[in-house]
C-alpha cells in the first residue's frame, strides 16, 4: 500500500516508502515526530534548515567562522589559509569561458604546486589570487 494523499499530520514511525516523485504541492504541514536519519535522492527544499551544517556536502564557503555558535562574536570573525596546495599526483585545470567573464579567483595567497602535480590555467582565463587582499 503507498501513501497517496496526506494533508496535515505527523508520521510518528513505521513509514517506508520509495517513489520518483513525491509532490507536496498543496500539502499545509508534514511532520517526522522522530527520525534518526532520512535518506533523500534527488533535489531536497524546504523553508529553512536546522544545524550546524558540518555534514553537508557540495557546499563551499568562503572562510571559517571561529565559533559556530551564532551568539559569539567569533561567528563574525574568519579564518582561510594563505596557501592553496595542489598535491602530488593531482591535476587541476582552471578555465572559465568568456561568456562568464574569463576570470577565477581564489582567496589564497600563495598557490603550492607539488612535485608531481599539474596546475593549468587554460588559454583566455585569468586567474587572480588573493581576492580579499589579506596576504
Amino acid at each position: 500500500m503507498g501513501l497517496t494523499r496526506v494533508q496535515s499530520g505527523i508520521i510518528t514511525s513505521g513509514l517506508n516508502f520509495s517513489a520518483t516523485s513525491l509532490n507536496a504541492t498543496g500539502i499545509s504541514t508534514i511532520g517526522i515526530a522522530s527520525a534518526t536519519s532520512i535518506n533523500a535522492t534527488g533535489v531536497v527544499t524546504a523553508s529553512s534548515f536546522v544545524g550546524d551544517g558540518s555534514q553537508l556536502t557540495g557546499v563551499s564557503g568562503f572562510a571559517t567562522a571561529l565559533s559556530s555558535s551564532q551568539s559569539s562574536p567569533l561567528f563574525q570573525v574568519f579564518k582561510t589559509p594563505k596557501a592553496l596546495l595542489i598535491s602530488a599526483g593531482t591535476s587541476v585545470s582552471v578555465e572559465v569561458g568568456s561568456d562568464e567573464g574569463s576570470v577565477a579567483f581564489t582567496r589564497a595567497g600563495d598557490i603550492v604546486v607539488a612535485s608531481g602535480a599539474t596546475f593549468r590555467i587554460a588559454f583566455g582565463t585569468t586567474l587572480q589570487t588573493n581576492v580579499l587582499g589579506l596576504f
